[in-house]
């Protein structure tokens, strides 16, 4: 999320957060990000569509990287070596400080590590768990951690 963010911000785009199909849910359809996360409309002046709106966008073509311009029932399977690949392209778009000329920029690969710490401290400042799961990360706490200070 960091990285995608950073080039956002860096090439004036907005950032749409779409997580369906999330392995944590069991509707494929549900954006998982609302239903962890507090909504928010911008990360720090950057834009954001974060919500199940994603279900009724339809994103401008072309798309970046070039997989994602096939037919939809083209893209129904997603082979290892094909999102490595999408890897790889996004991790030199990205370190090139260009833009791209797709109108839509698809990350859909892992990209741990692929942007500054700056990036993603703004990153966790801006996002917050939905109230209810705040709750229990703090009585987890309270119960087993307090009084120590802990990462998880």
């Amino acid at each position: 999320l960091a990285a995608a963010w950073r080039f956002a911000q860096r090439t004036g785009r907005t950032l749409a957060i779409d997580w369906r199909g999330s392995c944590y849910l069991d509707q494929p359809f549900t954006n998982a990000f609302p239903v962890f996360f507090e909504p928010i409309q911008d990360i720090a002046g950057v834009p954001v569509i974060c919500d199940d709106q994603i279900n009724q966008r339809s994103f401008p073509g072309p798309f970046f990287p070039a997989w994602w311009n096939k037919p939809s029932i083209d893209c129904v399977y997603r082979p290892d070596e094909q999102i490595f690949r999408e890897r790889d392209e996004l991790d030199q778009l990205f370190e090139s400080q260009q833009d791209s000329d797709a109108s839509t920029v698809v990350c859909d690969a892992c990209l741990m590590w692929r942007c500054d710490q700056d990036a993603e401290r703004e990153i966790f400042r801006s996002i917050k768990p939905r109230s209810e799961i705040q709750a229990r990360i703090d009585a987890v706490y309270r119960e087993h951690f307090e009084p120590y200070s802990v990462i998880g």
